[in-house]
């Protein structure tokens, strides 16, 4: 029996400890499947991070790691959902037994609900979801990482191994929305520095050319063939010494650096450039290169340089103003006694030719003027619809006179070449200047041809000389003269430039010229070769109106006056001048030296004064202003206003028809005539 019971007692223990053994066994063979599945997760996130850090496209990543969340944990779907940043709301959505997709928010309702960010940066459980934030900072999310799995649970494992894939998203999310904004930085700063007005030459440490700009090919003349065929641009030869020198200056540690490069020629022009240049260092701060900012400054220094020229001009146009306005008022008493003395020397032929050779010495004289005024830009053109031809034809004589019998002079005038609209007076002037100065250029004789006609400028034409395209009457003067040579041609129509000697030429007759055309909507020209001789083209546009002829001053004698005028003028010859004229017509004379005696002479006088005769420019009170008071408390007076340098504008604030304008110098019966017809206006 006890045998029996210690086999039973056997039996028994050896059953227990075949429990024990299976109980084991099962303990392990979980073990074995959970470090095999955790494994297999940890291997498959190995692979997706390696796939996922290769991708900059937000469709890819969330696709990818929405189908790899869903195979980690075997689930039924997985959901990666985008919720801030530029290419937001997207999904990547991956079902069992479907190829991962991404989809935007037009395709959200086919995935049905998914939960969303809610404020906690913690892995929560949703019904069947279990939902991870993927974070952009600490505290802010991305969006979220959800995965589904029927009538499973979720492990603490889960979480960590979701929170990972989440982590794993929101870097690989950050990296290329980083890399968007660097690439967009980089197309911005290379659409910069392309298209930046400067030059930018990058060289090695020895001046070879390794990359340039668009600026910088522009002001060498480097083609875009150049950089593709690999061939190494060079720089002007007249620029290598100062870039070797600044080269040299950044190289010996000077930081940055500059030169001037002064007359550097480039495809056959003449260009100046500044340079500024710096060491380029690299990411191991050892320098290979130099970066080089290059300007052409030509066009500034030039512009500088016509800004000074027309300040100096400015100061010569004052000053030829009030030189102009005193040698008026000389040229007035020359001409006016010259014409007193002809009608006083009828019988005396001999001293008659002198007086009418001092008249037409004052005329010259006035010419003179006339351009200075123009330099001085104190009067304003006057244009009038002219026939070119008839206002040729009509100084034929004087042209014929002034060139002299060594010079034969030919016409070639077109009838139907059109009329121009053109200050008369300066018109004439150009023209004999022109004829002058073919006559200088040709002191041993030659021909002078003076063309007048008809042509058509088309637009290639009219942008050269900065005209609208159309019809114009082309007038030329063309000479056998020396001619001219380039740097003479360029600076001909500049003012006060002149090649004729002193006391020999002004330098005025062209810059008047060019300033009547260009005023007048034309444009002039200058073609000349040494020994051959010289052209000058003017073109003014067609004009359509009527030519209307001028009044004519009446010959003979005139009508004595019998009025009262009161004369101002400060400058004494002149108003003496002035006295006797009106005197020796009839009128009675009230003479003053400035405006304020006038008003003073005015309020005093005992009677009726007729007409003010004054000068503008007066020390104090100016004639238009001593003109208005009077007029105030006399509406009646006539107004007769007088100036060498000012325009009949001063006659605007005046009563309507009551007033006139005459220009100095003036001849006595010029004077008369204004005031017989202004006192004789009703």
């Amino acid at each position: 029996m006890a045998g029996e019971r210690d086999k039973v007692k056997s039996r028994k223990k050896s059953s227990a400890k075949r429990g024990d053994a299976s109980f084991v066994d099962q303990d392990t063979r979980d073990s074995v499947r959970s470090t095999q599945r955790i494994a297999s997760q940890l291997h498959q996130l190995i692979a997706t991070s390696i796939t996922v850090a290769s991708m900059r496209d937000e469709h890819d990543i969330l696709k990818n790691l929405a189908g790899s969340t869903r195979r980690v944990f075997d689930a039924d779907l997985a959901v990666l959902s985008l919720e801030s940043g530029s290419m937001a709301p997207l999904r990547g959505v991956a079902q069992r037994g479907r190829l991962a997709i991404c989809v935007g928010p037009d395709e959200f309702a086919a995935v049905g609900d998914v939960p969303g960010s809610r404020g906690t940066f913690v892995p929560w459980i949703e019904g069947d979801w279990l939902v991870a934030p993927v974070l952009e900072r600490r505290d802010q999310a991305l969006g979220v990482l959800a995965v589904r799995r029927d009538g499973g649970e979720f492990l603490d494992e889960d979480r960590e191994v979701l929170t990972l894939i989440a982590q794993m998203a929101a870097t690989a999310l950050g990296a290329t929305e980083l890399s968007r904004e660097i690439q967009s930085s980089e197309t911005r700063l290379r659409i910069l520095v392309d298209t930046a007005p400067a030059g930018i030459v990058e060289v090695d440490l020895e001046g070879r050319v390794r990359w340039w700009n668009r600026a910088a090919s522009k002001i060498f003349a480097w083609s875009q063939f150049e950089a593709a065929s690999g061939h190494e641009p060079r720089f002007p030869d007249a620029a290598s010494g100062e870039l070797a020198a600044l080269w040299s200056e950044v190289r010996d540690g000077a930081g940055s650096s500059g030169r001037d490069l002064i007359d550097v020629e480039i495809k056959g022009r003449r260009r100046d450039l500044t340079a500024s240049a710096a060491l380029l260092p690299s990411p191991d701060d050892q320098a290979t290169s130099i970066l080089m900012l290059v300007d052409d400054v030509t066009d500034h220094r030039q512009l500088k340089a016509e800004v000074h020229h027309a300040q100096q001009m400015e100061i010569r146009g004052r000053v030829a103003s009030n030189v102009a306005h005193d040698f008026n008022n000389l040229l007035t008493l020359i001409s006016g006694y010259a014409e007193i003395l002809a009608k006083d020397l009828d019988s005396d032929v001999r001293s008659l030719e002198m007086v009418k050779d001092i008249q037409a010495t004052a005329s010259r004289a006035s010419m003179l003027t006339a351009q200075l005024q123009t330099i001085g830009r104190t009067h304003s053109l006057e244009p009038v619809v002219l026939d070119p031809i008839e206002a040729l034809q009509s100084n034929a004589e004087v042209f014929e006179r002034i060139v002299g019998m060594d010079i034969e002079s030919q016409w070639s005038l077109n009838s139907n070449a059109g009329t121009i609209r053109v200050d008369a007076g300066q018109f004439e002037q150009m023209m004999l200047n022109l004829a002058i100065n073919a006559r200088d250029a040709m002191p041993s004789g030659g021909q002078l041809l003076v063309t007048v006609d008809a042509t058509t400028i088309d637009r290639a034409r009219a942008d050269e000389l900065n005209l609208a395209e159309g019809d114009f009457v082309a007038i030329s003067v063309a000479d056998t003269g020396v001619g001219m040579d380039e740097e003479t041609r360029q600076h001909c129509f500049d003012p006060f430039f002149t090649t004729k000697g002193p006391f020999k030429g002004t330098g005025l007759g062209l810059a008047a010229a060019r300033r009547l055309v260009e005023g007048s909507g034309g444009a002039i020209s200058c073609r000349s070769e040494l020994g051959v001789g010289t052209t000058f083209e003017i073109l003014f546009p067609t004009n359509h109106e009527a030519v209307v002829g001028e009044r004519s001053a009446p010959e003979g004698e005139r009508p004595r006056g019998s009025a009262t005028v009161l004369v101002a003028e400060d400058d004494g010859g002149l108003r003496r001048l002035m006295v006797q004229v009106l005197s020796r017509n009839g009128y009675d004379v009230l003479a003053v030296e400035t405006g304020e005696q006038a008003m003073e002479v005015a309020a005093g006088f005992d009677g009726t004064i007729d007409l003010l005769v004054s000068d503008v420019e007066m020390s104090e009170l100016s004639g238009p202003e001593v003109a208005a008071s009077l007029q105030r408390t006399n509406p009646a007076l006539r107004i007769l206003l007088m100036s060498g340098t000012a325009e009949s504008t001063v006659l605007n604030g005046l009563l309507p028809g009551t007033s006139a304008f005459l220009a100095k110098p003036f001849r006595p019966s010029a004077l008369i005539d204004q005031v017989h017809d202004l006192l004789s206006r009703r």
